[in-house]
């Protein structure tokens, strides 16, 4: 009775000491103090979870920061952020991977008639797009044919300053952060927003203000562009 008493008491200090440490060390006794869980060898790997690509969506709901192993084409490792699926890719893929994007500019010295509604602003100069875009006719709105997350760009150079606001239209509601209001006059309307925008959207940019014409630089560098960032 008294060896078992003492089996129990000792089991319950290995416990309460195990709890207290909070860490788990394999291959060691001794855990680093920054880590969880610390693995350690010099013969052998950590295998993370081996899955296809439907196993890997098929988990919900995922948390963020979930890293898998895809077995499947595109294989490899991927991770969760909370609202897609990442893969990880190599250096090699990195440096011959196209990044999908899109580049129009403008230096036909287009003339702007203002109005309060918005007017919005065509682009059919140099243009460079990716498969992943569509232009409108006239090259005054874009479709994003795949979902993701983009960094939509602009820039504006009068020939003279006026009262006037730009702004980015997203299927026809103004995006977020991406609207110049002054309340005095200019001649230079320049800003970049990040955005998640699904399948499909049409953006545009938009001129908006008091009645009046705006006459846009031939000679300086304007454009609109749209670059994929995940």
């Amino acid at each position: 009775m008294k060896k078992l008493y003492q089996l129990l008491l000792t089991s319950s200090f290995a416990l309460l000491a195990f709890g207290a440490q909070a860490q788990v060390g394999v291959g060691t006794t001794t855990p680093d103090g920054s880590a969880q869980l610390d693995v350690t060898s010099n013969s052998k790997g950590v295998l993370i979870p081996r899955m296809a690509s439907f196993e890997r969506t098929g988990i919900n709901p995922a948390a963020e920061g979930l890293l898998v192993y895809q077995t499947d084409p595109p294989a490899g490792f991927y991770y969760y952020t909370g609202s897609q699926w990442v893969r990880l890719v190599n250096s090699a893929e990195s440096a011959t991977a196209s990044i999908p994007s899109l580049y129009a500019g403008n230096n036909t010295g287009t003339s702007l008639v203002i109005m309060l509604g918005g007017i919005s602003v065509p682009f059919p100069s140099h243009q460079t797009v990716s498969p992943e875009f569509t232009v409108f006719p006239g090259s005054t709105s874009f479709v994003i044919n795949t979902g993701g997350r983009y960094q939509l760009s602009y820039r504006l150079k009068l020939t003279a300053a006026l009262l006037m606001s730009t702004r980015i239209m997203l299927n026809g509601a103004p995006l977020a952060g991406s609207e110049i209001a002054p309340v005095a006059t200019l001649d230079t309307f320049s800003t970049s927003v990040i955005a998640d925008v699904s399948a499909g959207s049409v953006v545009n940019l938009q001129a908006f203000g008091l009645l009046g014409v705006a006459s846009l630089s031939a000679t300086e560098s304007q454009y609109f562009s749209i670059v994929k960032l995940q």
